[in-house]
């Protein structure tokens, strides 16, 4: 009878079986050994973090080596992992590069598009990118012009077996266009006006109109959250929780406060009215000042560039003097006297909500959806939100200005 004897079989599959091991050994040596390596970048960089953030280096030495670090490291850790992408240490290196490298533009952030891009095309199916998720919706919606960014949340919902990890990349779409919206409500809105085209950069006049209008990436960012409030009502955020106190919100909820903003808080909206107590004690309400050019500021005396603020609203209110315009403060002390005092020191004239006893989380906050403090909003005459800005710098200063001009100069001089 011809063919193979059992006897020969055995010994061609024990051959096979060595060949697949020595294979096998060889791969996980070489994925162990550039998993040491990548280890040794990457704890490298977290001491040199640490010992940024953990003394009082006052001449920056520490951050600069840090920073110096980031440029060697990273690209190194990259390219550990463009050697084997498919791997899991490849995937825990690019999730690494995109969560924790410091950066905004720049080569370092041309690392982290390009991990993205990695990860798009090799782990969009793996189950932890779920925190990556939360971040980009988190922390990078205002990068929703790179592609990279867009193009992995999208694999994600397309392709990831676990349903927690879809409905956080659903709501970090819906996080990306509500800023898109903004954005690009802003450049339709402002693009002409003196203050804020210097701004635009050659690209921004060039790519901004081929994105669309505001309108349509409203209407994407709604069917985002409202897909999450309907169909994801159990799930909660991914978010990496530091604090062995803290618990990660609902989906749902975020998406309700986010769908709510994106309804009544953006730019062309009619603001809620607020009425509540000011920080001398009396009631008062944000619709007062209809007839006004009104600048609607949440700070506080604990927040340092809320206080950097202040001496560019003061000499706004000084220059404004006369013409039909108001300031009005939301403050997020937990204490009144601590509000009171701040504005005593620095000679704020301008009336302050008072948020509560819980400080950045009382109830006009929470209702605004501010997240960030200082957070401006810039109100026309009928209360119709024109401009907003989050943070403090000298752009956020020369826009407050430019917006309150171009918005007051033809109205009436205040009736003495």
């Amino acid at each position: 009878m011809g063919g193979v004897s059992f006897v020969n079989m055995k010994i061609i599959t024990a051959y096979w079986v060595l060949a697949l091991t020595l294979i096998t050994a060889r791969s996980e040596q070489l994925s162990s050994s550039n998993t040491v390596e990548m280890n040794a970048l990457k704890k490298a960089l977290v001491d040199a973090h640490t010992a940024f953030y953990s003394t009082n280096d006052e001449s920056l030495k520490l951050y600069y080596a840090w920073r110096q670090l980031e440029e060697t490291n990273l690209p190194q850790m990259l390219s550990l992992a463009q050697k084997e992408p498919e791997s899991q240490p490849a995937c825990d290196a690019l999730l690494w590069i995109v969560l924790n490298a410091e950066a905004n533009r720049g080569p370092i952030f041309t690392n982290q598009l390009e991990s993205l891009d990695y990860l798009t095309k090799y782990h969009s199916t793996n189950s932890k990118v779920g925190p990556l998720c939360s971040y980009l919706g988190r922390f990078w919606s205002w990068h929703w012009r790179e592609k990279p960014v867009v193009d992995f949340l999208n694999s994600v919902v397309k392709n990831n077996p676990v349903r927690a990890n879809r409905a956080q990349a659903i709501y970090a779409l819906g996080c990306l266009n509500a800023n898109k919206s903004e954005q690009l409500a802003a450049f339709e809105n402002w693009s002409k006006a003196p203050f804020y085209a210097k701004y635009l950069t050659t690209n921004d006049l060039a790519e901004m109109p081929p994105f669309g209008s505001s309108q349509q990436a409203t209407a994407d960012a709604e069917q985002e959250f409202k897909e999450i409030i309907a169909n994801y009502d159990d799930c909660l955020d991914l978010r990496e929780l530091r604090n062995p106190k803290e618990t990660a919100p609902q989906l749902k909820k975020l998406a309700e406060e986010n769908l709510f903003s994106l309804q009544n808080l953006s730019l062309g909206n009619k603001v809620p009215d607020i009425k509540a107590e000011g920080v001398d004690g009396k009631k008062f309400k944000l619709s007062d000042s209809r007839g006004k050019i009104c600048v609607l500021t949440f700070w506080a005396s604990w927040c340092g560039p809320c206080m950097q603020m202040v001496p560019v609203e003061k000499a706004l209110v000084e220059r404004m003097q006369g013409k039909s315009f108001a300031m009005i403060g939301v403050n997020g002390d937990p204490t009144i006297p601590d509000a009171n005092r701040a504005k005593e020191q620095e000679k704020m004239t301008w009336p302050s909500f008072w948020n509560g006893k819980e400080g950045p989380g009382g109830p006009i906050s929470k209702a605004w959806n501010v997240h960030s403090w200082p957070t401006i909003f810039v109100l026309d005459a009928d209360g119709i939100i024109r401009f907003k800005y989050e943070g403090y710098g000298s752009e956020s200063s020369n826009m407050l200005n430019g917006c309150v001009d171009e918005l007051v100069k033809n109205l009436p001089a205040k009736n003495p």
